[in-house]
């Protein structure tokens, strides 16, 4: 998303072992968001557009970029999709993490993820998920999804910070299941990944850093990133030694290795009880499923969609420009008027 934080924030130049493994169609994927490695298929990883791009996930061969198989998803808006992450399900089977949880303009009551079957064949489908709806202490913009099996966490994609939540397990179906705050992120952070063995990876626009544990994780080691427009989507390679990156603003799937090896829990990470679902980690459902509900948008929210386009950073740096403005002008209101009455000719 944020094109203009790329000029603010420099991406760094890139490890000379990246290589370029194949070039996206961009007709069908202008706008990479999300990857996940698939679980069944061999050399295929799941992608899908940002908001725009409709309810659809596409399997991809990771070695031509050729699109093996669409899925459309019955039954979902799908307003601002900016994840996908593999894990499983309540019965143990493969499934598809999709978040529907960014939210540029802070406006929605709450964000969905779609839990999607891995199907095992290759071919196009259209595909009913079951739809978990996920309440945020206050409304934030998140573009990255963690899974490990059923356990999920989001993370913000703050200016300066995101916050760390953590979702109840299993994710209830009826009901508004209640995120928890765990811990912080450093700002813009656009994806992230569970890694195979142990440990997972956050990316923002320059650099990724490699965590030991589950999050909030012990920080392993920071890298930085091949230079790309707008990267956004990351996802590890089925045996943990290297990433998958990808961007908005270019047509590139490039392969990252990555010295350190995975990072198993600790000991006291792995003994850590799965958080059961209680009602204070359920809200009642909205009784309505209409999209603006959803969001809570006022028209004037709506008319601000295209800050999708320009970022999240873009409509920080208005408003805190706006603000300064008002306050400086008031400011020397007040002096003057104080100088007035200090002196009846309005002269010191």
């Amino acid at each position: 998303m944020a094109a203009i934080a790329i000029a603010v924030f420099p991406t760094t130049i890139a490890h000379a072992s990246v290589s370029e493994l194949c070039r996206f169609d961009t007709e069908k994927l202008p706008e990479i968001s999300g990857l996940a490695t698939s679980a069944l298929h061999d050399r295929i990883v799941w992608a899908h557009n940002d908001s725009g791009g409709g309810p659809r996930v596409y399997a991809l061969d990771m070695d031509t970029c050729e699109i093996r198989a669409t899925l459309k998803i019955r039954g979902v808006d799908a307003l601002d999709p900016e994840a996908i992450a593999l894990g499983t399900g309540s019965a143990g089977a493969p499934v598809l993490w999709w978040g529907d949880i960014g939210d540029n303009t802070a406006s929605r009551s709450y964000v969905e993820i779609y839990e999607i079957t891995e199907p095992s064949t290759l071919s196009d489908a259209t595909v009913t998920p079951t739809i978990h709806r996920v309440r945020l202490p206050e409304a934030s913009d998140a573009e990255a999804l963690v899974a490990d099996g059923d356990r999920l966490w989001l993370i913000g994609k703050g200016l300066i910070s995101g916050t760390v939540w953590r979702l109840p397990a299993p994710l209830p179906i009826d009901g508004l299941a209640r995120a928890r705050a765990v811990g912080t992120e450093d700002g813009l952070v656009t994806d992230a990944a569970m890694r195979p063995g142990g440990g997972y990876a956050v990316r923002d626009y320059s650099e990724v850093r490699i965590y030991s544990g589950r999050p909030p994780g012990t920080l392993v080691e920071r890298m930085p990133l091949p230079e790309q427009i707008q990267g956004e989507a990351l996802t590890w390679t089925s045996d943990g030694t290297a990433l998958l990156v990808a961007s908005e603003g270019d047509d590139r799937l490039l392969l990252v290795p990555v010295a350190s090896a995975p990072q198993a829990p600790s000991s006291a990470t792995e003994s850590e009880p799965t958080p059961a679902t209680t009602s204070e980690d359920v809200a009642s459902a909205p009784a309505t499923s209409n999209p603006e509900a959803a969001t809570g948008a006022s028209p004037i929210a709506n008319a601000l969609e295209p800050a999708d386009r320009v970022g999240s950073l873009a409509v920080v740096a208005l408003a805190v420009g706006a603000a300064v403005f008002a306050v400086s002008v008031l400011a020397v209101a007040l002096l003057a008027r104080l100088r007035s009455r200090r002196s009846p000719t309005g002269v010191d």
